[in-house]
């Protein structure tokens, strides 16, 4: 990154307006020339644009996966930054193709969910169809969407700075239950959200500004699992043991020290996590 970039992105912190940066989050690995393909549109219409890959490493169809890297990424970006999202098992179906403006975020992508989390948590949420200018003139492929339609609509918009340049009508986007989190009480229930890299099981109990004190004992049912106390870090306990603790995220996540408490104890989205008062 140079100075004239580092320049962009300070300018752009103080802007609402789309900016030169575009991110791109998808499901298809790097195996393939699908990503670059992405980049090659967006490159051919705003040469000069900053691009930036979230991650090509969403598990394949995994609408919920992609809805999480967005929670814990897009928030930490400049104001104006475009978000690609290619997490599409319904290309070419009914479902919507929206530009979604998510604060000072704007994000493009499929209307199935994957922005579920980014709804949510976002104080002004406004959502469009994406217009028919927003194809590549010279392809229009049912089952590529992320290089057709999504990439060369952000293109555009950084272009020429506008984004009423791919909007069509106005709509309400999908956001589905599971993206709701939930504070941590005597008497909460929540489930497992997320299962990273390294195996550390994030649930969606959340805990209000990193409190350290639990209200109760934080089981799984169904698992010889059970914690009564919360541990500052990973490395506060011997390597092999579990331990809960609050994740980067404010959520209780469920560990084991330089392991993977999702093979351990068999837990995958969706399982329920309990607090119940001692």
């Amino acid at each position: 990154m140079d100075a004239q970039d580092i320049q962009y992105i300070i300018k752009a912190m103080n802007s609402s307006a789309p900016g030169k940066l575009i991110t791109l989050c998808s499901d298809f690995g790097t195996g393939d020339g699908y990503a670059a393909a992405m980049k090659g549109v967006i490159r051919s219409v705003a040469p000069e644009v900053l691009l930036e890959d979230l991650t090509h490493e969403v598990s394949p169809g995994d609408i919920r996966a992609g809805a999480w890297v967005l929670r814990t990424a897009v928030p930490f970006f400049p104001r104006g930054t475009v978000h690609v999202v290619v997490v599409d098992p319904g290309v070419g179906t009914a479902r919507n193709a929206l530009v979604l403006q998510a604060d000072s975020q704007y994000l493009i992508g499929p209307d199935n969910g994957v922005f579920s989390w980014i709804i949510r948590e976002a104080k002004e949420v406004r959502a469009w169809k994406l217009s028919d200018d927003s194809w590549h003139p010279a392809q229009s492929s049912h089952t590529f969407h992320g290089r057709d339609l999504f990439a060369h609509a952000a293109a555009l918009m950084v272009q020429e700075g506008e984004l009423n340049r791919v909007c069509g009508e106005e709509v309400s986007p999908r956001c589905d239950a599971w993206s709701q989190s939930f504070a941590v009480t005597a008497t909460a229930k929540g489930e497992v959200v997320h299962v990273d890299r390294f195996g550390n099981v994030v649930t969606n109990l959340f805990v209000p500004e990193f409190e350290d004190v639990l209200p109760g004992k934080v089981s799984v049912p169904g698992r010889k699992l059970c914690f009564d106390e919360l541990n500052r870090t990973y490395g506060d306990v011997e390597e092999g043991k579990a331990l809960l603790l609050v994740g980067s995220h404010g959520f209780l996540e469920i560990a084991i020290r330089q392991g993977s408490a999702a093979e351990a104890f068999s837990l995958q989205v969706g399982d329920q996590v309990c607090v119940e008062g001692s």
